[in-house]
């Protein structure tokens, strides 16, 4: 969990029922970050798709999701954020597809800049997450080898 600890400070995993949670805390400018590509991310997938009901239900997790972590917004101190791996996934589906389609030769305004610089740094330690929670998950439902 070295990678990650480095990026999510503070990070614990915790037991909720039979999934693991990460609890850890963020800085201001990588939380809001995360918040945008998330909103952006829903808000893009309700405009191009007409959606089915579990996607409506999987994208309101996902505007949740960046509610959460959007809470402490305009407030430089670091804050919390939990989430399980199917949220950690779903960050970086919304981080992925933010950077790959905004991320562009054409000129950027300097916030959009470190915006997509702040979400690039952030992949390697949500997908270092994501596999920490996974493995979790398998111990805590008895599936582990």
């Amino acid at each position: 969990m070295s990678t990650v600890a480095g990026m999510l400070e503070d990070l614990h995993l915790v037991a909720e029922g039979d999934r693991a949670v990460a609890v850890f805390i963020v800085a201001a400018d990588p939380r809001t970050a995360l918040a945008d590509a998330l909103s952006w991310h829903v808000t893009r997938r309700f405009q191009a798709e007409s959606l089915e009901a579990d996607k409506v239900v999987e994208l309101r997790a996902a505007a949740a999701l960046a509610d959460r972590i959007d809470e402490h917004r305009g407030i430089d101190a670091k804050a919390p954020i939990r989430v399980n791996a199917d949220e950690v996934r779903l960050v970086i589906e919304a981080v992925v597809t933010y950077v790959s389609e905004r991320d562009t030769e054409s000129y950027q305004p300097p916030e959009e800049r470190a915006r997509l610089a702040e979400l690039a740094g952030l992949l390697d330690p949500l997908f270092d997450l994501a596999l920490e929670l996974d493995r979790a998950d398998e111990v805590l439902r008895g599936t582990a080898i």
